[in-house]
């Protein structure tokens, strides 16, 4: 049986001998990985979680406000901190040298009133090594004030430097806001509102730039010329919808016949974690929320990864088919072109 040492398991400090290093002296990815797993971030030094949060920044810069996603992806949601549910993920369906991921959202979170960092670092390290196969959008808790309430600022000054929280609120202002992958599926947390605009008017967002609201990427692309008029802006009206679909639920079906796409995919809280790792909405069934955790505060629950074909379907499976209920099932979602 695999050891764990502090919520990290001994695969993940075996996958550090293959990790390569970009510009880095050698054998240092690797070398803050193992450390990382016998201790967390509390093993790293100010100098290496330094260097990683800079690069990752750097990183960043080049992206664009929404990434486009080519060929196949896996479509991770909430973790909740859950550590052994994104090793869960890359054990079953692939590392990120061989899969691309996309995240949701939502790295940090807190247990009994005290942060979860590790699964937020450990997707910074990846995301040194490798690039193009671990994208990550900006949630809910990747602001520099919900950061700070969660505890993050607490944490980085008490053990670290206060310079590393200014480090961190950079890669937070970064953060890309949605995904398109093949022209078909739309991915964004489900802390983007999508009230008014297309997904042009999100590409036009200037980065870095805080949003630490429901309403804040609104104010900021009313404050933005819009390659498409004034009118992209514009609220639709919701009286054309079904009257079992929640107002949040219209908003997205609108944005994605605005923007021409086909299916939204976004994260859920705990609350759908617990109840089933996801939901499907929308008279085609096109707004699917996901939630990744497979164990929240030790208490299993049924986290689902969504994979995104390059043929435009979209498959839902359990993040750990081994701690998976039985009536955890595959479904396929398949848009009309």
């Amino acid at each position: 049986k695999v050891s764990q040492t502090k919520g990290l398991s001994m695969d993940v400090k075996l996958r550090a001998q293959s990790l390569i290093e970009f510009g880095l002296p050698r054998n240092w990815i690797a070398l803050v990985v193992e450390r990382f797993a016998q201790g967390g971030i509390t093993s790293l030094t100010s100098n290496e979680l330094y260097m990683i949060v800079k690069r990752v920044c750097n990183i960043l810069r080049t992206e664009a406000s929404v990434i486009d996603v080519r060929g196949d992806c896996r479509v991770v949601g909430s973790l909740h901190g859950s550590i052994e549910s994104l090793q869960a993920i890359f054990r079953t369906y692939g590392w990120p040298s061989d899969v691309c991921y996309v995240f949701l959202g939502d790295y940090l979170a807190t247990i009994d009133d005290k942060i979860q960092t590790n699964v937020f670092v450990l997707l910074l390290i990846f995301k040194v090594v490798y690039p193009k196969h671990i994208l990550l959008l900006r949630g809910a808790s990747e602001c520099e004030h919900c950061a700070a309430d969660m505890g993050l600022l607490d944490l980085l000054t008490t053990s670290f430097t206060a310079s590393l929280y200014r480090e961190f609120k950079s890669v937070f202002k970064y953060l890309p806001l949605a995904a398109r992958a093949n022209g078909i599926h739309l991915m964004c947390n489900a802390s983007l509102s999508l009230k008014r605009g297309n997904l042009l008017d999100l590409e036009q967002v200037v980065r870095p730039c805080t949003i630490c609201h429901r309403d804040g990427i609104m104010r900021l692309l009313a404050r933005q010329p819009s390659r498409l008029g004034d009118h992209t802006l514009q609220a639709d009206p919701l009286e054309d919808f079904d009257e079992g679909e929640t107002e949040d639920v219209c908003e997205a079906i609108s944005f994605m016949k605005r923007s021409n796409m086909k299916i939204c995919v976004r994260n859920e809280g705990i609350e759908q974690s617990l109840a089933g790792g996801y939901n499907v909405e929308g008279r085609q069934c096109n707004v699917i929320s996901i939630a990744s955790a497979s164990n929240i505060r030790g208490q299993p629950c049924r986290g689902v990864v969504l994979a995104v074909h390059r043929n435009g379907a979209s498959t839902l499976h359990p993040t750990d088919p081994k701690a998976a209920k039985p009536d955890v099932r595959l479904i396929m979602y398949c848009p009309n072109k």
